[in-house]
């Protein structure tokens, strides 16, 4: 099996390299040093949370996983939703969640060994013997001896945890069933350490609070264009943190460099900014760049391949009208492989 691909070496942007100073801060305040590369025990104390917040592409993720990067450097071991290490009073831990699996999923293919949040609230329950074997390829424990498993056999299940950190996966890799080493699942009664939690939008108000009681130490990253969850009247859980809590980034990094549509549409992110002042942007960056065109009309054939860009709705539904028009579209039916978009619109019922 390939393994995941690690995520790119991160140049930090202004905002990014602020948000990453605060959480280092808050870290160290908890016993976790990312710069010096150490640890020391935790102490008692209220629940530190902390929230980095931006757009898609704004560079979220990369920075969580510098944050787990430099956490493992510094010797802090990660819980996973399939099996937590025995706890010592030394040993710090990291837990990365996400409220979906898919959301997980996303972050474990860039090589982020993420969980959900149900699992570390519900954790596998092992049978004894194999539980060892779950020890040793945590790095807790010595090679064991298990009757009826062959050492080839653990050859495999250390060769696939190597590889994807999982240990049910590794012991199916053995020839294991899940029924044979998992006799049952248990509500966590203690709590653990860090938590790192991605797409923190869709956390309601209820699995907030189960998280804090968890976890003395959290870090949300979240989205605020996405929709709030429902029955949260519109809010999500990190609008009620303190400003000094919350860091924002700003600036989207998905995209290449210099690139003038993501320039105009920051632009468009400033309620201040006018129309004729837009306009006169647009205009300057067409002369500048010729992924922008500037153009007195609409070109039916470039509006096919291309996004037009207007400012009322007035407007959109002309060119729209006047684009079907030239393609000989009917005025109460689509063409074969024409989008349909709808925004707020309820369609009657036929």
């Amino acid at each position: 099996m390939t393994p995941p691909a690690p995520l790119p070496a991160l140049t930090l942007s202004h905002d990014q390299a602020e948000a990453h100073d605060a959480i280092a801060e808050m870290l160290r305040g908890a016993g976790i040093d990312l710069d010096a590369g150490s640890t020391r025990p935790p102490r008692e104390g209220n629940t530190k949370v902390m929230a980095v917040t931006g757009k898609a592409g704004s560079g979220k993720t990369l920075l969580l996983a510098e944050v787990v990067r430099a956490a493992k450097e510094a010797g802090v071991g990660i819980v996973s939703g399939d099996y937590e290490p025995k706890k010592t009073k030394e040993k710090r831990t990291l837990a990365i969640l996400a409220p979906t699996n898919k959301a997980a999923s996303v972050l474990r293919l860039r090589g982020v060994p993420a969980t959900t949040i149900h699992r570390i609230i519900y954790s596998p329950v092992y049978d004894p013997e194999y539980e060892k074997i779950a020890e040793w390829l945590a790095g807790d424990g010595d090679r064991p001896e298990i009757e009826g498993l062959s050492e080839t056999a653990l050859d495999r299940a250390f060769a696939f945890y190597q590889t994807n950190n999982s240990v049910p996966g590794a012991l199916a890799a053995a020839g294991l069933r899940g029924s044979d080493f998992i006799t049952g699942w248990k509500r966590r009664d203690d709590p653990l350490d860090l938590g790192l939690v991605d797409e923190a939008s869709m956390l309601d108000d209820k699995q907030f609070e189960d998280l804090k009681e968890i976890f003395p130490t959290l870090l949300l990253f979240g989205d605020p264009a996405q929709l709030a969850p429902v029955n949260q009247s519109g809010k999500m859980v990190f609008d009620g943190l303190p400003a000094p809590s919350v860091r924002h980034l700003s600036r989207i990094h998905r995209q290449d460099a210099d690139n003038p549509i993501l320039d105009l549409a920051h632009a468009l992110a400033d309620p201040a900014l006018e129309f004729h002042q837009f306009e006169r942007m647009v205009e300057e960056k067409a002369a500048q760049d010729d992924r922008v065109i500037w153009g007195q009309r609409v070109e039916v054939d470039l509006m096919a391949r291309s996004p037009v860009l207007v400012w009322r709705n007035a407007t959109r539904i002309r060119l729209i009208q006047a684009f079907r028009s030239v393609h000989g579209a009917p005025e109460d039916a689509l063409l074969e492989g024409e989008p349909l978009i709808c925004d707020g619109i309820e369609l009657p019922l036929k």
